[in-house]
């Protein structure tokens, strides 16, 4: 009797599994549409083939804590063909941003009366942008902020910068110290001697992976090797060591293979098979250099000891006399490199530092030091999954989905062997268990990635900068997101509701709009006129911050606020962020838009109204002279307001904005019920930044209507008005609004 033959089903699941890699995606899709057993959820959605498809087609960086969501990977793998976009935002000194970019020789063609608001506009971007110049680069597979530079990673593997990579040499006139701000996305080039990745495909340059320092860029090609640049204007070099083997083949394993580089605050690192985790200084191009020379040999460099262990696939050590590194530090999974020291993570689930000590005549690197996450019982506590940061702060991944948080300083007591009871970790509420990613520092401001695709932003925005992306430059709209700005710089710092849920990042520009409206007053700016002092423009907190919460409740999910959920096919909305960075006083996201959903809900966003209740549109030439007008001068404000009635109005809102209170004062205006529209007889603000604005204002000035003839759908919405959690009741004659996802149990006893 004849034997059956064997099918594809008679094989173990496992065996099937192995296979899928060797697929593209039309052909796996084929093969699991061909019967029900292998139409499961669990072989359509395997996370291994669907992850390993993404990053090597884009090259993506791998993300390990969602590394085994395979729906999530399936999802990025449609929509990052055609919907890969860079936001950026925040200070915009040395065109880093990649956008909104005005040189001091376009300054200078421009009014005297304009040329102040025109800078501060420029310079400081509180809403994220798109980046311009991103159209012909293809999909943008990763983005990195260096301390004064964006770089973008292509998925041809070609590498773009704005900005300038060192800006302590920006502008200099004394060669050869001289890096010119490049504020389009320019190339990163290769000696002439090997192949541009923007012209034709070749291991040796298609970038996989880079890190963006302070002042330079690090990348692992294809074939194993490093390259680093300190200059946009320069060629890249090709770093090759003296003590350590770097010629590996650039697989997966094997001595001298780099698996990972990372260009810190002040230092370059490698994690080298056979040599561990390397450290050596930046290196830079000189200006005598000829364009064909493409490598540098680094003279000093020093490895972290006990990083050097790594398990092979057959399950022996590649290092046979550090075989008791296995149990006692195990295989380094990840690492940073800080101002002063280097952190990595192991597969034992260990956090350790070592202190890096560097001179002209001496360099060493200390013995690594574990560092106890947690006193807690619970293993999954003291177990870390991953570590990340840049400067002097860092965040730790834990297994039971904890991420804590830690300043440089905190743990050199530590190195020192200085007792101390300091506690090394703070445990920010909002990214507790809740699907924390990755998490990116600035100088003074971070942001966490959260799995759903939204960012969440903490710390200080400095000089009111922008860098938390969370709108208002500087006045009021911030103010309404939670933040309070103080003192001459106008630092502003997030109110401590902010750490209970956090604060996203919008991207739709209806949102800016609405922000603008309530800020105005909502519907009736002189019933509001009370609750607007308590929320934004009183000492007292709690106003700001639950008003805040509100706001940010009714901000989320616009899909479904506006009836628009089914329209959103792969449930990732119309902005959908799928990585975040920081450096300096910027940052950027890398968002998946979609176009189509994020035409539909600005569309209902918007509500014609009839021809009789539109005002009188300003002329062009009243737009152009109010635009042009110094906004300290403005000949645009009521003719009631006297000069010496506006300098007392501006002596007391600097005084309330030096003590972080901020300035809004709002006249009482009977007439405004009788306008056609609710409230368009506002006054300009007074305060800091200073805005132009139209005199009476128009609908579309704060956010009432998109342009003649249509409304938005808010127009009739008032300002809020709560019952806040210590009993009182804000003043006004509207009901008391609802809480969309119920009023938070706030943890203010947290101190950022």
């Amino acid at each position: 009797m004849a034997t059956p033959p064997t099918t594809l089903l008679d094989f173990p699941i496992d065996i099937i599994l192995l296979l899928l890699p060797y697929l593209d995606a039309s052909s796996f899709l084929s093969l699991t549409s061909t019967c029900r057993d292998l139409h499961s959820p669990s072989l359509v959605h395997d996370p291994a083939y669907w992850s390993h498809l993404v990053r090597t087609t884009f090259r993506v960086p791998n993300q390990p804590v969602v590394q085994t969501n395979g729906h999530r990977w399936q999802k990025l793998y449609k929509r990052l063909f055609t919907q890969s976009r860079v936001m950026t935002w925040g200070d915009n000194d040395k065109a880093c941003l990649g956008h909104s970019f005005a040189s001091r020789a376009d300054l200078a063609t421009m009014p005297p009366g304009m040329r102040r608001l025109r800078q501060m506009r420029m310079r400081h971007v509180s809403w994220p942008r798109a980046m311009a110049g991103t159209e012909g680069l293809g999909v943008i597979s990763d983005l990195q902020c260096g301390g004064w530079s964006t770089t973008l990673l292509t998925s041809k593997g070609a590498l773009y910068t704005v900005g300038v990579m060192d800006g302590l040499h920006s502008n200099q006139r004394r060669p050869p110290f001289m890096q010119p701000t490049k504020p389009e996305l320019t190339a990163l080039r290769f000696p002439s001697g090997v192949v541009q990745p923007q012209e034709r495909y070749d291991e040796a340059t298609a970038v996989q992976q880079f890190s963006a320092g302070r002042g330079h860029v690090l990348a692992l090609s294809d074939s194993g090797r490093i390259w680093t640049w300190q200059n946009i204007e320069h060629a890249g070099l090709q770093v090759r060591f003296i003590e350590h083997d770097t010629n590996g083949p650039g697989g997966v394993s094997g001595r001298g293979v780099v698996k990972k580089v990372v260009a810190g605050w002040n230092k370059s690192a490698a994690l080298i098979e056979g040599s561990g985790i390397v450290v050596w200084e930046p290196l830079q191009r000189e200006e005598d250099d000829i364009e064909a020379e493409d490598t540098a040999l680094v003279l000093e460099s020093v490895a972290v000891p006990k990083t050097s262990w790594r398990k092979t696939r057959s399950g022996r050590s590649t290092q046979a006399e550090d075989a008791s590194l296995e149990e006692t530090v195990g295989e380094v999974l990840n690492f940073i490199a800080l101002e002063a020291v280097v952190l990595f993570n192991t597969s034992l689930g260990k956090l350790f530092v070592s202190q890096i000590t560097w001179s002209d005549d001496s360099q060493s690197i200390s013995e690594p030091l574990e560092i106890q996450l947690t006193t807690s019982d619970n293993p999954d506590e003291a177990f870390a999954t991953d570590v990340q940061g840049s400067f002097h702060n860092f965040a730790v991944f834990t297994r039971s989905g904890a991420v804590l948080t830690a300043h440089q300083d905190h743990i050199m007591d530590l190195l020192q062997n200085q007792n101390t009871d300091q506690e090394i970790f703070k445990r920010i509420p909002a990214l507790q268990h809740h699907d924390v990613i990755s998490v990116a520092f600035g100088d003074y401001h971070f942001h966490a990635l959260h799995a759903p695709g939204y960012i969440t932003s903490y710390g200080t925005e400095p000089q009111a900068c922008g860098a938390l992306g969370l709108g208002g430059h500087g006045d009021p709209e911030g103010r309404l997101r939670g933040i309070r700005y103080q003192a001459m710089g106008g630092d502003g710092r997030l109110v401590p509701h902010a750490y209970t849920e956090g604060r996203r990042v919008w991207f739709e520009h209806e949102k800016q709009q609405w922000i603008s409206f309530l800020t105005s007053g909502g519907a009736s700016a002189e019933e509001a006129a009370e609750r607007l002092r308590m929320a934004i423009g009183s000492p007292d907190i709690t106003g700001q911050g639950e008003v805040s919460e509100w706001v940010e409740q009714e901000g989320r999910n616009w899909e479904e606020k506006f009836g628009l959920q089914e329209e959103d096919e792969d449930g990732l909305g119309a902005y959908f962020a799928l990585s975040v960075t920081a450096a300096g006083w910027h940052s950027g996201a890398l968002v998946l838009v979609n176009d189509d959903l994020a035409k539909k809900v600005a569309k209902a966003c918007e509500l014609p109204v009839a021809a009789k209740d539109v005002p009188s549109k300003t002329s062009k030439d009243d737009t152009e002279e109010a635009e042009s007008s110094d906004s300290s001068t403005s000949s645009s404000e009521p003719n009631n307001v006297s000069l010496f009635t506006r300098a007392l109005t501006l002596s007391y809102d600097y005084a309330q904005w030096f003590l972080g209170v901020g300035s809004y004062s709002h006249p009482s205006n009977p007439s405004a019920q009788n306008l056609p529209h609710p409230g368009v007889d506002r006054p300009p603000t007074f305060g800091y930044p200073q805005t132009a604005v139209r005199y009476p204002p128009t609908p579309v000035d704060y956010g009432a209507s998109p342009r003649e003839g249509v409304d938005y759908v808010w127009v009739n919405d008032h300002f809020p008005r709560l019952r806040l959690s210590d009993g009182r009741e804000m003043p006004g004659e509207v009901g008391f609004s609802e809480w969309r996802y119920g009023r938070p149990a706030w943890n203010l006893e947290f101190q950022p």
